[in-house]
């Protein structure tokens, strides 16, 4: 049998009503829309804002339908997929975008409290169990949760109900680092503990419910490349990274000269620096599970900087 196994982060892929826009249209004065706004409890007064105060809205409809064009021609039949609000807007999407491609699908709201941004699981097979490991404490810091967004497992079943491959999807700690912070190599410095802390917790989590024989795989946006010091113990627990020879779907149109080697689903020009291409969206197989990988793909985007989402989505196909 063969399953198609993909990671995608959609970008933002909100259930938001543009309220400035709406209340900026009724100040301006109109006859057909009658409206009265009253706050009667103080603490609901705010609408939904990001961490630097910004209204949060919707994706661009062209964007929206950019990645759902990509997610779609991809053809894969399970999706972890990262950046979603809630399961609403994903049934939303696959429902309006997707033209109901994926009837098992799932979102458990994470820890995620600036931007809202959770895992979420598309599928053409059935799902089994799902995990939350959101409440997940790592022993060197015990008094808070480790995952700023979640580790989700979920199993998928075949069409008689029964196991055929379970799936750990995660979203670890950006290398993002707000100009405004006092001492910007700190907290550079205190992302990366805490994305290393995050992937040793996802490999002991791991430890404890599979075993070396299991087939199983890991994927999401792991905001590092695979070789970096923060994902060693991927590669010390033993496994196999899915994506070291992908072949690309797809042609960038630009005049930057790309890497030789296809192996990066993101790209950054940072001032005053060459242009990098990492591979921080990745799949990493189990022991038992690597020898049944028949291939790796990366979709490539059309534009360079962004294309509905400034991430490419990874896929493998397995012989299961």
């Amino acid at each position: 049998m063969a399953l198609t196994v993909g990671t995608f982060n959609l970008n933002n892929l909100f259930d938001r009503w543009n309220f400035a826009g709406a209340v900026d249209a009724l100040a301006q004065g109109t006859s057909s829309v009658p409206a009265t706004y009253t706050f009667d409890d103080e603490h609901r007064r705010r609408l939904q804002l990001d961490s630097r105060g910004r209204l949060l809205v919707a994706k661009k409809p062209e964007d929206t339908n950019r990645v759902a064009e990509r997610l779609l021609a991809a053809d894969v039949d399970v999706w972890v997929v990262q950046e979603v609000e809630n399961a609403d807007v994903l049934r939303e999407f696959n429902r309006d975008h997707l033209n109901g491609a994926y009837p098992h699908l799932m979102v458990i709201d994470g820890n995620d409290s600036t931007r809202f941004i959770d895992i979420g699981v598309l599928s053409r097979r059935p799902l089994g169990g799902v995990t939350s490991y959101q409440r997940a404490f790592h022993p060197e810091v015990p008094d808070r949760p480790i995952f700023s967004r979640d580790l989700v497992e979920a199993e998928i079943l075949d069409a008689r109900g029964r196991k055929v491959l379970t799936v750990f999807g995660t979203h670890l700690k950006s290398k993002f680092v707000d100009f405004t912070v006092e001492d910007p190599v700190a907290a550079a410095e205190e992302a990366q503990l805490l994305r290393t802390r995050q992937a040793d917790m996802i490999m002991r989590i791991i430890a404890q419910r599979t075993s070396t024989r299991q087939r199983f795989l890991l994927c999401g946006d792991m905001n590092d490349t695979p070789d970096s010091p923060a994902l060693a113990s991927f590669q010390k627990a033993g496994l196999v990274n899915a994506l070291l020879t992908p072949t690309e779907i797809g042609t960038v149109t630009t005049s930057v000269t790309l890497p030789a080697n296809p192996a990066w689903t993101s790209t950054f020009k940072a001032s005053g620096q060459p242009r990098a291409f990492d591979l921080i969206d990745q799949i990493w197989l189990s022991p038992s599970l690597a020898p049944r990988l028949r291939e790796a793909f990366i979709g490539r985007r059309r534009k360079l900087e962004r294309d509905g989402t400034d991430h490419d989505p990874a896929w493998i196909c397995l012989d299961l």
